[in-house]
């Protein structure tokens, strides 16, 4: 099908055996290779370099299932896919790729690997790989969603890394920034009533046990179960930033 435009034609084909909508976009590079990373930067769209790449973009898929081509009013027009389902280069570099692990960029450009810690990911793994050679690259299905994820396996892990994310926010789209940001609010707020309404019951506790030495173990069990209330006020604070940022 061939749809008019005063600058040219765009074409879309159904091609067989793949998956996932492509648009044709201009890039920046010389050379490409099926399954390609690709971000966004200065100098336009390029391949993706640097570990968990907050800009990116789409993949280079040569075979798409549907092809929205661009070439005759876009120079440099290659067929780049948002959505949907695509193969990806990806290596071991990180270990090894399960099937529903988070996808995120690497050293390597335009080449994917395992998230295991909080960042932009490009989607999930359909397929898996792995090589003893860490440098190796394999192509595997991934079920694209770029967004931001959390993939530390600690409370402590995940702290941190919402932080060290919400730094780095201007650089990210305004709903991430929004996500990040509101994540580090809720974190910080519950982490100060905790240690206030904690701090407030020891004192009261102490002095309560000056005054009355006879109720010292009826006042520690107030006093545990105080610290309890507040243990469970951070966590919940915890995690309701951390599904901020996963929804």
């Amino acid at each position: 099908m061939v749809l008019p435009f005063v600058f040219g034609s765009v074409r879309v084909y159904a091609q067989e055996y793949s998956s996932g909508y492509a648009v044709g976009t201009e890039v920046n590079e010389e050379t490409l290779l099926n399954g390609d990373i690709l971000c966004t930067t200065r100098e336009g769209v390029k391949k993706c370099v640097g570990e968990y790449n907050p800009d990116i973009f789409g993949v280079y898929a040569v075979n798409p299932a549907v092809n929205l081509d661009m070439s005759d009013i876009i120079p440099k027009s290659v067929p780049v896919i948002h959505t949907g389902n695509v193969s990806v280069r990806v290596s071991a570099v990180n270990g090894a790729v399960i099937i529903g692990d988070y996808i995120s960029t690497s050293s390597a450009p335009g080449v994917g690997q395992k998230a295991t810690r909080g960042g932009v990911a490009l989607g999930v793994a359909l397929s898996e790989f792995d090589s003893a050679d860490k440098q190796q690259v394999g192509l595997i299905q991934v079920a694209i969603n770029i967004r931001p994820v959390v993939a530390s396996t600690t409370v402590r892990g995940n702290v941190l890394e919402v932080i060290k994310q919400g730094l780095v926010a201007p650089t990210l789209t305004p709903l991430a920034s929004l996500r990040y940001l509101l994540a580090i609010l809720i974190a910080l707020i519950s982490l100060t009533l905790g240690f206030i309404y904690f701090g407030k019951t020891a004192r009261s506790g102490v002095e309560a046990m000056g005054r009355n030495p006879m109720a010292t173990r009826v006042i520690a069990v107030g006093m545990i179960l105080n610290m309890m209330f507040t243990l469970i006020v951070v966590a919940g604070g915890l995690f309701i930033a951390y599904l901020v940022l996963i929804i």
